[in-house]
């Protein structure tokens, strides 16, 4: 008795040591590749200390958790997780050598596939109760049914006295480990709903200008040998629309147009909302010709869009002032030349593309000093 409380124990501070592991890669790794790897060598990390621990062997018999640990990798850290965590627990099985190994190591491979497939089953059911976690242990226990491929002398002590204890392990194990990995699991979805309502315009789904600047300098330090151009989109007359058709008309027009932006963007591009009908598009390692060709379709695909108001037809158009320039621009700056050029196709008639090319020794004040758009933001 004595040497299954240790047993026990033994198990109690593995699955902590894991649950931690498991934890700290969740909170601090954001790359979902990069994740996945993590989860996996902390889960299986698990598998190989219980396979170390000498008490593991009672009256003979190889008693450890390895295949709750594996189980639960393939159900909560996914396909390339579950298959670091197997590999890691089929290589401290075959260390320590023995018979039975193949069998073992089938065993181990099976928990992964079981675990892989409770993950499936349950994510259609949108939220991990606790009732899939007492269905957990169960699942995994399935591969225990591999015992029977060991030699037939076998069987009464390995289904007698083996397999029931290794049940209820993992039938405990998996809802004890299982609750903790899948806390952690929905503390991180409630991190990323929450960045998501921060960093995201709820109406258009672009980024808003907080997430746009700081995806900004983030993209600025990287090369950009072709140049780099900042587009200011700023609908012309949008009042009009909103008083003769409804801000519900008005609103249907942004999210045409943040999807227009979507379609005509490559996927190194950023775009957002600004605010109102003014948006913002970010070309990293793009030539001058290039800015204005993506500028230029961009109006074009604007001008297509239309809104009535059962009496009349509206035709909407865009002025887009570009600020390019050889070298990728602190942001501050770049919006300000942008901003400059933007204010010029607003003076020069409106539905037109003004480019700025900035020099790369020039500083703001060389440039043409017509006034700040914004100063202007009543008359549109």
């Amino acid at each position: 008795m004595s040497q299954y409380l240790i047993l026990i124990v033994n198990f109690a501070g593995m699955m902590a040591l894991t649950a931690i592991a498991f934890a700290l890669v969740m909170r601090s790794v954001t790359v979902a590749s990069a994740r996945q790897v993590l989860l996996g060598f902390s889960l299986g990390l698990g598998a190989a200390l219980a396979s170390f621990q000498p008490v593991m062997h009672i009256n003979g018999l190889q008693i450890d958790p390895r295949n709750l640990f594996v189980g639960c990798a393939g159900a909560f850290a996914g396909p390339i997780g579950g298959l670091i965590s197997f590999a890691m627990a089929a290589a401290t099985r075959y260390l320590e050598e023995g018979p039975s190994a193949n069998v073992c190591v089938l065993s181990l491979l099976v928990a992964t596939c079981l675990g892989l497939v409770w993950r499936k089953v349950v994510s259609r059911a949108g939220e991990i109760t606790r009732t899939h976690l007492l269905l957990l242990g169960p699942t995994i226990s399935l591969s225990f049914v591999c015992g029977f491929l060991l030699p037939r002398s076998d069987w009464a002590p390995v289904f007698s006295n083996a397999i029931p204890f290794l049940v209820i392990t993992n039938i405990i194990g998996a809802f004890v480990l299982g609750g903790f990995l899948e806390r952690e699991r929905r503390r991180n979805l409630r991190e990323k709903a929450l960045h998501v309502l921060a960093s995201v315009d709820p109406l258009t789904g672009l980024s808003n200008r907080r997430a746009f600047e700081e995806a900004y300098r983030v993209a600025a330090l990287r090369q950009t040998p072709r140049g780099a151009a900042l587009l200011l989109i700023d609908l012309d007359h949008f009042k009009k629309v909103n008083d003769t058709c409804g801000h519900a008309a008005g609103d249907q027009v942004l999210v045409a147009v943040a999807a227009l932006l979507r379609e005509s963007l490559r996927g190194t591009d950023l775009a957002a909302r600004l605010g109102g009908e003014e948006f913002a598009v970010f070309l990293p390692n793009t030539g001058r010709e290039k800015a204005r060709e993506i500028a230029e379709r961009a109006r074009s695909a604007i001008a297509e869009i239309a809104v009535s108001d059962n009496t009349d037809t509206l035709a909407i158009t865009t002025s887009i002032g570009v600020c390019w320039s050889h070298a990728c621009l602190p942001m501050e700056t770049a919006l300000e030349l942008s901003d400059r050029a933007l204010y010029q196709a607003k003076t020069h008639g409106r539905d037109q593309i003004v480019l700025v090319e900035r020099n790369a020794a020039a500083t703001p004040s060389e440039l043409p000093a017509f006034p700040k758009r914004r100063r202007m933001i009543a008359e549109h």
